[in-house]
């Protein structure tokens, strides 16, 4: 044994108990934030604040939280998941595959299902590469989960449209391309198009979309609480979260925030607040300054819902936050698929089983390229490193 433990357990026992009262002394604040909020104070220091968090803002008031609408007699889900299959820069056979899961589930009178997954193979040099005459930028990677993400929502939108409504259209992550604001101009314009015509083609058909995020990272709920606790405005100051910041190594200053623990939002509405299976939270309009892209009816928000074994973050366009009807439609269809399935979205789980792309198919597929190109007299040598990978000799 190399490691003396009895040489660092003082100091162990000694930062655990650190911890533990900063642990309580945090959640007492974060619960006396909460019980505190003063609404009014709060959107008077949202108007000024500078901060770089991402700020959640309420459309109807941040303690508004809806029960489960009753679930509709008749309602259709649709659902779509994606899964790639990455260009090999080993071989010289350019291509990747997007394949697409869709699922559509009937309830009521006549309950029906229909499940698909549709593989789709790209080789084209439209389909391997993006120019704007100056740049030559390869659809791999990150660029390729935006047309993935593209390909997702316009099966979806095709598949909804055809059927008779009530119908809701499900889609496993994010609405927002995130990934967009570090990429060029012209790569942005090639993904987020589509994307946002397809949007519009469900708004105009009146189809609700949602994106929904299991076991969500996110915490603009919670910024939006750190500055409710800021003391700047008590000192006839806006909220400036970088002077503050810039003021601990200058002063020794600690920012009055930083007593609130460094928690979710889903934690906020599961330990504190305590949403109740089948609530939801109030809608959220997402401060992403990718979303100054998308068109006012169409910029994403976002609500909190226990699905009945997690909080989960629901993703939807803006002009379904505006119809009551729908918003309640979606929640209860929601609520529904997720006691379907131990927590997440039926329609989605079995998406997700269509689109995955298993290891064994991967390399069924590398072995059938390697073959046809044999056939023509093509021997693909792979790096030495890449061999190591496909066997063990220890």
């Amino acid at each position: 044994m190399t490691l003396d433990v009895a040489a660092i357990a003082e100091e162990l026992r000694r930062l655990a108990a650190e911890t533990a009262a900063g642990e309580h002394d945090g959640w007492a604040a974060l619960e006396a934030a909460v019980r505190d909020l003063d609404e009014t104070d709060l959107q008077e220091r949202l108007r000024t604040a500078k901060t770089s968090w991402l700020l959640a803002r309420a459309t109807h008031g941040y303690r508004a939280v809806k029960s489960c609408p009753a679930r509709p007699e008749r309602y259709c889900v649709v659902a779509t998941d994606g899964s790639v299959l990455n260009p090999d820069r080993h071989s010289p056979v350019r291509y990747y595959v997007i394949n697409l899961g869709s699922v559509v589930l009937s309830y009521g009178e006549a309950p029906r299902a229909h499940l698909e997954s549709r593989a789709r193979l790209y080789a084209s040099e439209e389909d391997l590469y993006l120019s704007d005459l100056s740049r030559r930028v390869p659809i791999s990677g990150t660029v390729l989960g935006f047309k993935r993400a593209v390909e997702e929502l316009r099966h979806a939108a095709e598949l909804a449209r055809s059927i008779e409504p009530p119908v809701v259209v499900l889609q496993d992550g994010t609405l927002i391309l995130w990934g967009l604001e570090s990429q060029p101009e012209f790569v942005a314009n090639w993904a987020l198009g589509p994307f946002l015509e397809t949007l519009a083609q469900l708004r105009e058909a009146r189809i609700p979309v949602a994106g929904f995020i299991s076991y969500p990272g996110s915490s603009d709920v919670m910024n939006v609480l750190r500055v409710s606790v800021c003391d700047y405005p008590l000192r006839g100051m806006p909220v400036n979260c970088d002077h503050c910041r810039a003021r601990i190594l200058t002063e020794g200053h600690r920012p009055a925030c930083d007593i609130l623990p460094d928690v979710s939002d889903r934690v906020l509405f599961e330990q504190v607040l305590k949403l109740q299976p089948g609530a939801r939270s109030p809608v959220y309009a997402s401060a992403s300054t990718i979303l100054d892209r998308y068109p006012e009816a169409d910029r994403i928000h976002f609500f909190y819902l226990h699905t009945g074994t997690e909080v989960a973050r629901v993703e939807i366009p803006a002009w379904v936050t505006r119809d009551r009807v729908v918003l309640d439609l979606l929640q209860a269809v929601i609520v529904d698929q997720c006691s379907r399935a131990r927590g997440y979205p039926l329609a989605l789980q079995e998406a997700h089983e269509l689109a995955v792309i298993r290891a064994e198919e991967r390399r069924e597929v590398e072995i059938l390229v390697d073959r046809l190109l044999a056939e023509h007299g093509v021997v693909l040598r792979r790096s030495a490193k890449d061999r190591s990978k496909r066997g063990r000799y220890v």
